[in-house]
């Protein structure tokens, strides 16, 4: 049976890092910030309580230096024989924030609790609901939802087994729903890659759900549109016959009540993430490995699922980044270094070059009539300017404004360097910004030397044109880390590019493909393949996982242009 699944991470996205959480009754090992991370691995150690484990070597021992390691929060407490703690362990997580979730699920290792109390309260302390919970598994959901709290004491009362611990590893603040075969009334999925990377497209899922009850019903206190948060993310697979297809991660961007009990949603893939953000940190590189600049951004978009490919890593790279999104950094990036940047099937954005060669066949016995073949316009010059920053001799003035007392964050319109001021005082100094302390309400003058950019036009211009064409330059001028040493081979790859000319669109019954992939795609009469570059798939997962797809390609038959030696790109890997 056919079906997609969907699931909705109804967590607040900001609650475990505005978290606090504390004990005074915990292991000297033990760290309650532990509970703030994603990946943390706890062994299930053999300890010395009642009746634990068996004596089969299954459980490793307890170390004999465990500071350090990873613990979480591990009571210091032990109950009694009927499970009853003398004075019962207490976590209290304190907030900076007000925040909003459906409950709170607690990952405990290797046994739960048999009862446990949580106290929600504002900010300033005042009780907002008390509620006891009773465990029956390791990772539990204690549903209550709770607007606005500010402070959380979670009372472990009693355990289920005599003579234990508390072990709790993790806290989410929220739960998970999942919607499946017809409770998912539509789900569309857009996959997008640009080649050439002059642009960083956003992968896009749109999707109706249905609930039995009126959970989407805007005006239901109980329903669950009032926990949505953008950022939250959403997994989609979808089922085939052959087992279960990863369509990718996504964070939720909009959601609307169609009715009382439909919901419809819009979610981005990762790289729409990194566009909500800014990098102020670019500065003037000279032969930066590439790897350098992707980390930087990344650390400072607070994104660690990324992959870079190993020649990417080491393509060194000169000029500069000015402010920007963090998607519009990584870009300038990408497209200096050649690379493709991705994030289809997952959370990871991945960094790479193009494949030589196709991965997947694509037979005419998985295509529909429909589609159809272009000649797009020809492009004959590819006109790259490269750009050398070189820094003025002489200082001159940066700002001058009246500022009131404080910090102030003055950006730059060009990269600057050698700053001095008047008026106040240089707590942060960048290439692109400077943030100031003025101590009196005053006159502010900012002076500096500014780096200058000294450009030059690259142009890979073919030798010949073909019968009856004309010539026709496409200009790219605005990619700050093309430099001298790196526009010749950028130039080349842009004008090869812009030569495949024949772009396909069809639809086609999905398999493994996704975009950026290169496919062996047989003609409609069956004669032959041609080998394509997927740009673009919009994916109709309850129509049947039918992909209206738009390729890119020379327009040579494979097996043809083996045996008369025009190949291009790795083409006679894999002939068929």
């Amino acid at each position: 049976m056919e079906y997609t699944e969907i699931t909705l991470d109804l967590i607040d996205v900001t609650a475990r890092e505005d978290s606090s959480p504390a004990a005074s009754d915990i292991q000297p090992f033990a760290d309650t910030e532990q509970l703030k991370r994603d990946d943390l691995t706890v062994p299930d150690y053999a300890t010395l309580e009642e009746n634990f484990f068996l004596l089969d070597g299954s459980k490793p021992l307890f170390p004999d230096s465990p500071a350090g390691m990873d613990f979480s929060y591990w009571s210091q407490s032990i109950s009694d024989a009927d499970g009853v703690f003398a004075e019962p362990p207490k976590l209290e997580i304190s907030f900076t924030e007000q925040h909003t979730s459906a409950g709170l699920t607690l990952h405990f290792l290797p046994d739960f609790p048999a009862l446990v109390n949580i106290q929600w309260l504002t900010l300033g302390g005042v009780l907002i609901i008390s509620k006891d919970f009773q465990p029956d598994a390791l990772d539990y959901f204690c549903e209550c939802p709770v607007e606005n709290f500010g402070k959380l004491v979670i009372t472990f009362k009693r355990t289920a087994e005599p003579y234990r611990y508390i072990k709790l590893h993790a806290i989410n603040y929220g739960t998970f729903l999942t919607y499946s075969d017809t409770d998912v009334v539509s789900a569309k999925i857009t996959e997008e890659v640009d080649l050439i990377s002059n642009t960083l497209s956003i992968n896009m899922a749109n999707f109706t759900l249905h609930s039995p009850t009126d959970d989407f019903n805007l005006m239901n206190p109980q329903g669950v549109f009032k926990l949505f948060q953008q950022g939250q993310q959403v997994h989609i697979r979808h089922f085939l016959d052959s087992g279960p297809v990863q369509m990718g991660t996504f964070r939720l961007a909009t959601w609307q009540s169609a009715d009382a009990s439909t919901g419809q949603f819009t979610a981005n893939a990762s790289v729409g993430e990194l566009d909500k953000t800014d990098f102020k940190l670019g500065k003037i590189y000279v032969n930066e490995p590439a790897e350098n600049i992707i980390n930087a951004i990344m650390a400072s978009a607070g994104w660690i699922d990324y992959t870079v490919e190993d020649a990417i890593r080491s393509t060194p790279l000169s000029g500069w980044l000015a402010i920007s999104t963090h998607r519009t950094a990584l870009q300038q990036v990408a497209f200096a270094a050649g690379a493709i940047v991705d994030d289809s099937r997952g959370s990871t954005i991945r960094i790479y070059s193009q494949p030589p060669t196709y991965n997947h066949l694509i037979p005419r016995s998985r295509k529909f009539s429909g589609g159809n073949v272009k000649l797009l316009s020809y492009i004959s010059d590819v006109s790259l300017t490269a750009h050398n920053y070189v820094l003025k001799s002489d200082a001159e003035q940066i700002f001058q404004g009246t500022l009131a007392t404080g910090q102030h964050e003055i950006q730059f319109d060009a990269a600057c360097a050698e700053l001095a001021i008047t008026g106040g005082t240089i707590a942060e100094q960048h290439t692109n910004y400077v943030v100031v302390s003025v101590d009196v309400d005053g006159e502010v003058t900012l002076t500096g030397k500014k780096y200058e950019d000294h450009p030059v036009t690259y142009l890979r211009a073919a030798e010949k044109l073909p019968a009856g064409a004309a010539r026709n330059t496409i200009k790219f001028e605005s990619a700050t880390l093309i430099s001298a040493s790196n526009a010749p081979a950028i130039a080349q790859r842009l004008y090869e590019y812009y030569q495949l000319r024949y772009q396909t669109s069809l639809p086609f019954i999905l398999d493994q493909e996704r975009a950026g992939e290169k496919v062996a795609l047989q003609h409609a009469d069956g004669t032959g393949y041609t080998m394509d570059t997927i740009e673009k798939m919009d994916i109709d997962l309850t129509g049947g996982f039918v992909a209206n797809a738009t390729l890119i390609g020379n327009g040579v038959d494979i097996v043809l242009a083996y045996y008369a030696g025009e190949l291009y790109a790795g083409q006679n890997t894999g002939v068929l």
